[in-house]
């Protein structure tokens, strides 16, 4: 699998990573690269989009591209809040 990175379009990538005392603490990971496509079978792109090698569960829009692919981190849930189970 390949992944299809849009150099140009630099995301900021946000998630919650605590509670405390009721109020979400965000972390914020700056200067990443979107993830436009994953294909299994690449096409010839211009400059600022590039190919990278790719897990088989990456995900357009749901990974990112900084020093490599990473998954987005999802947001840790509210204790206090049910869950709906």
């Amino acid at each position: 699998m390949k992944a299809l990175i849009s150099s140009e379009e630099i995301i900021t990538i946000s998630y919650i990573s605590a509670w405390v005392d009721g109020v979400p603490q965000t972390v914020e990971i700056e200067g990443c690269q979107r993830v436009a496509e994953v294909a299994e079978n690449t096409f010839e792109v211009s400059p600022p989009l590039h190919w990278v090698d790719c897990p088989d569960d990456c995900v357009a829009d749901q990974w990112y591209y900084k020093d490599g692919l990473h998954k987005k981190p999802e947001d840790v849930q509210n204790p206090d809040q049910p869950t709906g189970e």
